[in-house]
């Protein structure tokens, strides 16, 4: 005889087998027969894009399984739509990461509009290298020390007025009083032009080994040299830090967060929600490629610099930490960030 309850009981026998065998499942970080899709948030031949493809022949044979891993492009709002795509959309089961602006780590702090994450909830996987930030003058300009342009106007050229290289300057101008003119208007390269024709002084901002790759030999002619590395960490051991100069303590706190996403130039970011054993996975994954004899021999040949690569766990503790900065020191920042009336239109040199 059958009981009435059997089918009961066996529903129950069921669902206690499934909760037995779905953590185990889900904390199963094999990847075999998976594939890893690495979201970059520019488009093709952009530094962002040349990296994740760096990563993507070689992440795979360091993770369980030696999965496929393709790159899918996501340009938008300067990687703010594969932020906002991989935190709120994408696969939760360690399939999916995410390459963005390193910036992006602290828009939040500033109220950008459309952010839709938290970077704290982020899982930090890595990044790949540190940027190396030099405020830049030319040869010939009126003062090529910090304390020379403490007396001398120094015409510096830039993009946006929010990158760095308008950023820079006027953070300088609030600190040293010095006297920087920022004029907007300009193309990354064009700056460098610009120098070489005299319309402008200075590039105060931007990489500097990406500098010393596209006009490395206006470097070593001596024809562009170093105002002050603009870093928190002193990269380049015999030129001036701008730290030999700022001392008061706000003014450093302000640098500091200013300077913060060099230290993560290429991070590369996991969805919240993604199971710890597939996060600790990646992370694994990650730092063992950076180590990758292929990887960096590659990264060597195409000029793309693996410079002091950041774990997930650091750039983790990191942001909690500026994700703390006090409001006046948010408010400098963001003061920066905006025109003001030591700015100029970009004036071509009349021949």
């Amino acid at each position: 005889m059958i009981s009435r309850n059997a089918p009961r009981l066996a529903a129950i026998a069921l669902a206690s087998a499934a909760m037995l065998t779905a953590p185990a499942e889900a904390a199963d970080p094999s990847y075999k027969g998976r594939t890893l899709t690495i979201v970059v948030g520019y488009g093709p031949a952009a530094s962002y894009d040349l990296y994740s493809r760096l990563l993507s022949r070689h992440i795979g044979r360091h993770l369980s399984g030696n999965p496929t891993v393709v790159v899918q492009n996501m340009p938008g709002g300067s990687s703010l739509r594969a932020a906002n795509y991989v935190y709120n959309a994408a696969a939760k089961d360690g399939s999916v990461v995410g390459v963005i602006r390193n910036g992006m780590a602290l828009e939040q702090l500033y109220g950008r509009p459309g952010i839709k994450f938290d970077a704290l909830k982020f899982n930090w996987i890595g990044s790949l290298t540190r940027i190396t930030g030099a405020c830049t003058v030319w040869h010939a300009a009126p003062a090529t020390t910090i304390e020379e342009a403490k007396k001398k106007e120094i015409v510096a050229g830039a993009i946006g007025t929010q990158g760095s290289i308008a950023v820079y300057p006027r953070a300088l101008n609030d600190m040293l009083d010095t006297k920087f003119k920022v004029v907007l208007g300009y193309s990354s390269a064009g700056i460098v032009q610009a120098m070489e024709q005299g319309e402008v002084h200075s590039r105060c901002g931007g990489d500097w080994h990406s500098l010393t790759s596209s006009h490395g030999h206006l470097i070593r002619d001596g024809k562009i040299r170093i105002l002050a590395q603009m870093t928190n960490k002193k990269a380049l051991p015999d030129q001036p830090w701008i730290f030999d100069y700022v001392k008061k303590e706000e003014d450093v706190q302000v640098l500091r967060l200013i300077f913060a996403s060099q230290d993560w130039g290429q991070p590369v970011v996991a969805p919240p929600g993604v199971p710890k054993a597939h996060v600790a996975a990646l992370r694994t994954a990650f730092d063992a490629a950076m180590k990758d004899k292929a990887l960096l021999a590659e990264a060597e040949r195409t000029k793309l610099r693996i410079d002091d690569p950041m774990p997930g766990a650091e750039i983790q503790s990191l942001l909690e930490g500026y994700h703390k900065t006090p409001k006046s020191v948010l408010d400098r920042v963001s003061s920066y960030g905006k025109p003001g009336s030591n700015e100029g239109k970009v004036e071509k040199k009349k021949k």
